[in-house]
């Protein structure tokens, strides 16, 4: 029965967290920057805090919570202006 209510709470948990990934992908210049590093910042401690449970449902929930994370995170470092290329190969 434990397991159950597990499984239930972290399914719950698991649809709120991902519409707000989808909430802050969704923004546009600098909101999505600051969103989507705060929201990742959050996600990914939410996600090493679950490994102090030892049950399988918790555990995989921090799995996809440091996974949701880590990719806010890094479409958080994302440039406003692309115009300007680094690399770029140029033929001289």
């Amino acid at each position: 029965m434990h397991t159950i209510f597990e499984i239930a709470a972290t399914f719950t948990l698991l649809i709120f967290f991902s519409q707000m990934y989808f909430f802050s992908v969704n923004s546009q210049g600098v909101k999505k920057q600051s969103r989507c590093q705060r929201l990742g910042i959050v996600f990914t401690t939410i996600g090493i805090v679950a490994f102090v449970f030892k049950t399988v449902p918790v555990v995989s929930f921090g799995v996809v919570m440091i996974m949701f994370g880590l990719t806010l995170i890094s479409k958080g470092l994302d440039r406003l202006d692309k115009s300007i290329y680094i690399d770029r190969y140029v033929d001289k």
